[in-house]
């Protein structure tokens, strides 16, 4: 099994999450996904969860919530998420954003839109690969 987080404000894009992982269970790949709202949401139950992979939007936030930045920080220090996959995701293709991200711990930036190849791809990459 497949555990899947996405870190999503917006309704469509998780929605859009809830297709890739249908069709992932289509073609094959049992998973599960857990879809949070907030980064203070995912924060609290992603340690207790234990997903293989997180996908989360690296656009800023509410002000009560830490950066997406120390976000990944945070995650990559936590003893429960030494072995999560971390990916970025954001319609902001610049190459400082890319290298932020990477730079704090994520394993993989994707551009948004999101789409089901490049999300297989990573899955491939970062989890299965390493299962393999």
């Amino acid at each position: 099994m497949l555990y899947i987080a996405c870190i999503e404000n917006d309704k469509t894009s998780r929605f859009g999450f809830e297709q890739i992982a249908a069709t992932l269970r289509a073609r094959g790949f049992d998973n599960y996904l857990y879809l949070y709202a907030s980064l203070d949401e995912a924060f609290d139950s992603i340690p207790l969860e234990r997903p293989d992979i997180v996908f989360f939007d690296l656009r800023p936030r509410t002000k009560s919530e830490p950066s997406n930045l120390d976000f990944i920080r945070l995650l990559r220090q936590h003893p429960l998420c030494a072995h999560t996959s971390l990916v970025a995701m954001s319609e902001f293709t610049l190459p400082v954003d890319r290298s932020a991200a990477l730079s704090a711990g994520c394993h993989a930036f994707i551009q948004k839109p999101v789409r089901y190849q490049a999300v297989e791809a990573t899955i491939n990459r970062l989890v299965l690969g390493s299962l393999a």
